[in-house]
Formats: C-alpha cells, sequence, structure tokens
C-alpha cells in the first residue's frame, strides 16, 4: 500500500506514499511528527501484487487497484497448475480519519473457484520526522514489543528510555488464519522459516537496524465471479500524558469558510481548485487552535513564516484562517531569553515539533524561536487581517502581543541600534537555522566574488520590507481605531526604516537593492529575489521600485516559468540548488503583487502566466514547494520545469501562490481612506473574467465579477466595493 504515490491528511495525521522527490524511506503513517506505520505490504498467495492504478477521491481518500501475479494452484492428480497473471484483482480502499482504515476487496476473474491467501506485512518503527529527514541523532535505548492479544488484532510498542511508550494497535474485520512475528522486521511472506510464533514481549532493542514486523495471513476460497472483504483499522496511540503528543480522541478539524473563485480559464480554474483542496487538506488542529501546516510530509506543524504568509496571501478568501493563525502564533509568543531555543520576550516562533526529539530535548523545537521575519510578518498579517474584516474584538485581543512584538523589533530585533532588525548567525549544528530568513538553508548567502556571508549578525533586505509594511499597515488601522498619536508615530518608525534601508541597501550602480547587509554592515551584493519583496512591502520609491522591476524581468532572473532566487551571473548559482537559483511559487507571488501595486502591472502578469502555466503541467495541477530554475527556452525545461527532488507537494504557500495572483489581477486592496474595498483590474491577455463568491469584506458577505469591458473593465458587487475611478487597462 505504501508503495504507491499517494498522499493523504485527515488534520494531524497524514499518510506519505513512496516516492523519489520524499527523500528515501519518508513513506509511511505519521502523526505529530513520529512515524507510526512504515511498512504495509500486500501479497495473493505468497506473490506480489502488480500496481494497475492509484488515484486520489478526496484529501483523505483513495483507491489503490492491484492484480495478482501468476501463482500456482493445487490440480487433478498432484499436479500443481498456474493462476495467470490478472486474473484476480485487489482493491484497496483507503480512508483517513482519527485512524488509518484499508477496505480490501478481492475479486476472482479466472472462471474458476481458487484457493486464495492475503497477507500482510506490517512494520511501525515509530521513528521521530527529524530523524528519518537526516538530522544527527545520538542511538536510542529504547526498546519495541510486538504482540498478538486476539486473532483479529496485531499491537507494536516502543517505549523510550524515559518511559513514554507509544502504540499502533491494528485490528481486522475478521480472524487472521495465522499471525506470526519477526524480531528483525526483515522476514516476509515466502520465508517461513524466519518467522515466530505468538509472541508478545519485547523482541529487539531499538537499536536494531529494523523494527520488527509482522506477517498476517486471512484464507478465503472463492469462487468465480466472487468477491471476498477485509478491513483493517489501524490506531495510532500516543504516549499518555505526554504534553507533546496527538490528542487520543478525534478532534473536530477546524476549516475556515473561504469565498471561491472562478474564471472564464479553464486550466486556471483547476489551478485554483486544487490550491483551495490543498489549503483545506492542511489546515491543522492544534491543541492551541488551528492554522495552515506548511507542507507534506516535512512540515505538518505550527510554522511561524510559512502560516502568516500563507494568511497575507489567502487574507481575501479566507480571513478567519488568517485569523486562527494569529491566535494560534500569540498563544506560543516569546516569554524569556533562551539561547538554546532562540527565544526572546515578544518573538514569534519559527517552528513547533511534537516527536521524540522535541520530547527528550535533542532538538529546541518545543517551540524554537529561530526565526528573524515572523515577528514583523504577525504584525503586518494582524493588521491587514484588521483592516480587511474591521474586526475590533480580534484587534483588541490581539493588541498586547502585537505590542511585545514591537518591542521585539525594537530591542532585541536591532541587536546593534542601527534601527535595522539582524539576526546572529548559528554554527551549523545540523539542528538549528544558519540563516534566519525565508532563504533559510547554510549557503543561501553569498557575496558576489562567491564568498559566503555566513557569520556574525546579518540584516536581510525584505526582512526590512516586512518592518516598514508592519508599521505603515498597523499605523493605518491604528488611525481607523481612534489612536491618531500612536498612528504618527508608527508612521514615523516607517518612514525612518525606508531612509535607512535606501541609504543602506541601494546598489547605485547596478539599480538595485542588496540582498543582506553583513557582519561589518557591507553589502552583499548579490542580485536575488529577496529584493522583489520589497515592492510587497511598498518600501521603494517608485524610481527606484521601476529599475527593481525592469531588472526582475532580465533572463538572468526570469527563467520563464518564474523568478529565480538568485541571478544566473552569481558565481553560487545553481539552478538545481534549494534557494541559489531555483523557482519558488510563494516567492513568485509576492514580487507580482508588488509589481502590481507599483504599477507594473505586464510584469505582474508575465509572473501569472509563469506560474499557471507551470502548475498546468503537473497532472494534479498543483504548484510544488519549488521547481528547479533551469530556463524555458532550455530544451530540458521546455515543456515542464524541472521538478526539484525533494519538494514539499502540497505545500501551503506554493498553493496560496495562485490565490494572490487573483487578487493582484484583480488590484483587490482596502481603501483605508474611503473604508471600503476597491478593485483596479488588469487581466494577462488569456483571462477575461473573474468572479468570486462569498466575499468577506468589512463584515459583509458579498460577490464580485470582473470582465473585461472593450478597453477597460466592468464591475458588478452585491457588496461594499467601491465602483472603478475609471476604465482600468492593462
Amino acid at each position: 500500500m505504501l508503495d504507491h504515490d499517494l498522499v493523504l491528511k485527515s488534520d494531524e495525521l497524514f499518510l506519505v506514499g513512496a516516492s523519489d522527490g520524499r527523500g528515501e524511506g519518508a513513506s509511511g503513517l505519521y502523526g505529530r511528527d513520529t512515524r507510526y506505520l512504515d511498512r504495509c505490504e500486500a501479497r495473493l498467495n505468497g506473490v506480489p501484487l502488480r500496481t494497475l492504478s492509484a488515484r486520489l477521491l478526496g484529501p483523505a481518500r483513495a483507491i489503490v487497484v492491484d492484480a495478482n501475479g501468476a501463482f500456482p494452484v493445487p490440480g487433478p492428480g498432484g499436479a500443481d497448475n498456474v493462476v495467470l497473471p490478472l486474473s484476480v484483482s485487489v482493491e484497496q480502499h483507503i480512508q483517513l480519519s482519527a485512524e488509518l482504515e484499508i477496505r480490501f476487496v478481492v475479486r476472482n476473474f479466472s472462471g474458476q473457484p481458487l484457493p486464495l491467501t492475503l497477507s500482510l506485512d506490517l512494520s511501525a518503527d515509530f521513528r521521530d520526522l527529524f530523524e528519518i529527514r537526516g538530522f544527527p541523532r545520538s542511538p536510542r535505548t529504547g526498546r519495541y514489543s510486538v504482540s498478538a492479544p486476539a486473532p483479529d488484532e496485531i499491537i507494536f510498542r516502543y517505549a523510550n528510555h524515559a518511559g513514554a511508550s507509544t502504540m499502533m494497535t491494528v485490528a481486522f474485520s475478521q480472524d487472521a488464519a495465522q499471525t506470526r512475528m519477526h524480531p528483525s522486521g526483515q522476514a516476509h511472506d515466502g520465508e517461513p522459516e524466519a518467522l515466530l510464533p505468538g509472541l508478545d514481549e519485547p523482541v529487539a532493542d531499538v537499536s536494531l537496524p529494523l523494527p520488527p514486523s509482522a506477517t498476517v495471513r486471512f484464507a478465503t476460497t472463492l469462487a468465480g465471479g466472487a468477491a471476498w472483504e477485509l478491513t483493517m483499522t489501524i490506531t495510532p496511540v500516543p504516549a499518555a500524558g505526554d504534553p507533546f503528543s496527538a490528542a487520543t480522541g478525534p478532534r473536530d478539524r477546524e476549516v475556515p469558510r473561504a469565498a471561491t473563485v472562478t474564471t472564464d480559464h479553464p486550466g486556471f480554474n483547476r489551478v485554483l481548485h486544487r490550491a483551495a483542496a490543498d489549503l483545506a487538506m492542511l489546515q491543522t488542529s492544534f491543541p492551541e487552535g488551528a492554522l495552515p501546516a506548511a507542507g507534506i510530509p516535512w512540515f505538518v506543524a505550527p510554522f511561524g513564516r510559512d502560516s502568516l504568509i500563507v494568511g497575507l496571501q489567502t487574507l481575501h478568501l479566507a480571513p478567519a484562517r488568517a485569523a486562527g493563525t494569529l491566535r494560534v502564533l500569540a498563544s506560543m509568543q516569546g516569554e524569556r531569553v533562551d539561547p538554546f531555543r532562540e527565544e526572546e520576550p515578544g518573538k514569534i516562533l519559527h517552528e513547533v515539533r511534537y516527536g521524540e526529539m522535541a520530547r527528550l530535548g535533542e532538538i529546541p523545537h518545543t517551540p524554537y524561536y529561530g526565526s528573524v521575519d515572523a515577528t514583523p510578518l504577525f504584525i503586518l498579517l494582524f493588521a491587514e487581517t484588521v483592516a480587511w474584516t474591521g474586526d475590533e474584538a480580534l484587534y483588541a485581543a490581539l493588541l498586547p502581543n502585537v505590542e511585545r512584538a514591537l518591542t521585539w523589533i525594537e530591542q532585541c530585533g536591532d541587536r546593534d541600534g542601527d534601527g535595522l532588525v539582524e539576526y546572529q548567525t548559528q554554527t551549523a549544528d545540523g539542528v538549528r537555522i544558519v540563516h534566519q530568513g525565508w532563504k533559510d538553508s547554510h549557503d543561501s548567502l553569498h557575496h558576489p566574488d562567491g564568498r559566503p556571508a555566513a557569520t556574525g549578525e546579518i540584516a536581510l533586505v525584505e526582512v526590512q520590507g516586512y518592518v516598514f509594511a508592519a508599521y505603515r499597515r498597523l499605523a493605518d488601522v491604528a488611525a481607523t481605531m481612534g489612536n491618531p498619536g500612536w498612528a504618527a508615530h508608527l508612521r514615523d518608525r516607517a518612514e525612518a526604516v525606508r531612509r535607512t534601508v535606501e541609504e543602506t541597501f541601494w546598489l547605485d550602480p547596478l539599480g538595485f537593492y542588496a540582498q543582506a547587509l553583513d557582519s561589518d554592515k557591507a553589502p552583499v551584493a548579490a542580485i536575488s529575489s529577496n529584493v522583489g519583496h520589497l515592492l510587497y512591502a511598498g518600501l521603494p520609491t517608485p524610481e527606484r521600485a521601476a529599475m527593481v522591476a525592469s531588472r526582475l524581468q532580465r533572463p538572468d532572473l526570469d527563467s520563464g516559468w518564474g523568478v529565480r532566487t538568485l541571478s544566473a551571473t552569481m558565481p553560487s548559482y545553481n539552478p538545481m540548488s534549494y534557494h541559489n537559483g531555483s523557482v519558488w511559487p510563494h516567492d513568485n507571488s509576492l514580487i507580482a503583487a508588488g509589481l502590481r501595486a507599483y504599477g507594473h502591472a505586464a510584469g505582474a502578469n508575465r509572473i501569472a502566466s509563469a506560474l499557471v502555466a507551470a502548475a498546468e503541467t503537473d497532472p494534479l495541477t498543483r504548484l510544488p514547494e519549488l521547481y528547479c530554475g533551469f530556463a524555458r527556452a532550455d530544451e530540458a525545461a521546455r515543456l515542464a520545469p524541472v521538478a526539484y527532488p525533494v519538494s514539499c507537494s502540497p505545500q501551503a504557500w506554493a498553493a496560496a501562490a495562485s490565490q494572490l495572483l487573483v487578487r493582484s489581477m484583480l488590484g483587490l486592496r482596502v481603501d483605508e481612506a474611503a473604508g471600503a474595498p476597491r478593485v483596479e483590474p488588469a487581466f494577462p491577455p488569456w483571462l477575461n473574467e473573474v468572479t468570486i463568491h462569498d466575499l468577506d469584506l468589512l463584515g459583509h458577505r458579498c460577490s464580485l465579477a470582473v470582465r473585461r469591458d472593450g478597453d477597460g473593465y466592468a464591475v458588478e458587487s452585491d457588496g461594499p466595493i467601491l465602483p472603478l475611478a475609471g476604465r482600468s487597462t492593462e
């Protein structure tokens, strides 16, 4: 079952099938950073099944259709007959909820009665997801056990050295003909000499290469044309009383109500439908509340930066999602100084983990605060959400958290008092993050001569943009909420950040901004996509924004499938790298939004067209986390972007990219001066109509329809959207 490329998720529980794109050995059933089921292999009469199809039916449902390989059956006179391949089908109806249910349906099409044995090889390794990802770890000293207390049940257990015991129960709808355990996990059907009967005590130290496994067999004689069914239910049972383990019972999953978008372009509709489905799938309930998990398989966890950016990308369609994200992150805001976790008062977390390595203190993710941009993004999303919804209760409830976040920016965040927010680079220890912006790989920051900027205090250009935007948008909200004095102070702070960035990051000979300032305050003059986020933040002057817009569209940055993370002219450029030449859809969506805000609609629509075309090449019309930056003009990437090998899919801010593109095309924003939303459309050539149903605008539910009308656009709405000031054109 796990040898198929399936990804299913139901709240905190998710199932990942085998895929070269997700790293070696990543398949399995996971809950809260623990892998429970790591192997589930079905055989018919001892012969592996042959897959015919594997199809998703929804975020938590799939069906796999297999067929038999050739196998012998007893014939007249003691001679064996051979049953030909494709004579017996085996359907696996897979359903994920608070448990994993697989209903096997075996159908005999051979035209003769057949004695059939369905065998299942099962294993549970209870490994921490960080360990599976390859993070360094000392050998564990816990113990595994496996037992069969009844003919229709198997129980796998793991107890770590601290005494926390985790289980996985496997229940069947009928009694098994035979259940056997294997201490090494190596044996399978067809190797009876390795089987051990009825074991019900620890069988191996956890340091063995593989955990124990079990083989369970079900026998039937099936007439020609007949069918036989078996249901297997797998239930993860977390450690009792463990504050970082999953809830033992099902919990109502919070899926925020979201507006729906349709257009006159069928391909774009499929992309948007997939994005909406993926975002609903990734919405995850945690003890503190619900927010969109960052991506499957590696990031089903509260994730500060990613969830906040998703909130910004999708605010116009799902403001309740943004509000939920803010509440969850506010509940875990930094309280004290903790160097191991990089916690500081007022700081917004980077990531929370709940697996064994977090519980035992082997990693600092309880929570981990190693992110320099989550705190200003928290303030920015707060301001945008209040501006969009007019939610005075949300404003009052979270204002203390926002004030503490502002204090962090001005004190702990500005480490040297120069008016910029910096982070202290960390030693590459495999656990804590060296570079703490969104390009958080250890090698994501190089000078143009190839020297790494990997020590000391670093000020990233996009982070200063987020700080500027946070001050400016919060000032607008403060004025609306009746605090003009504070609004004026916040605007002064925003302008101070703007002046400092313009004076220290601008590279006049290049007509571009530096990617960062290093520990000596020298510009890291790499030509990178980070600068596009300044446009999203609204920081540059119109003149400099025009130069940036032009530079972003040159072929060394624009791959044809989107803007690369790093210019192909840089020595550290590599189109197959994670952050040094790849293309990230979320990055491009923010750049496109910035271009559109400055009036560069053609550049924004060029990016939108590239991303939609890239998504249409995917079998599920899904934008992945990233793809390689090979030029679209090259033969290797002409028909589709080249896949990145370990890209998360689905991934939240990649899914949300298409939704932000819609807002950019519509020019949809809240006009604070008028106290109402406004549209200023500029569609790409392939798009003529966009309709949004069930928008939540300033407390009103309404619809919006925009269509081309001659050389401009016609707008219809039953809500508070302001009419066009004139005829908007490209």
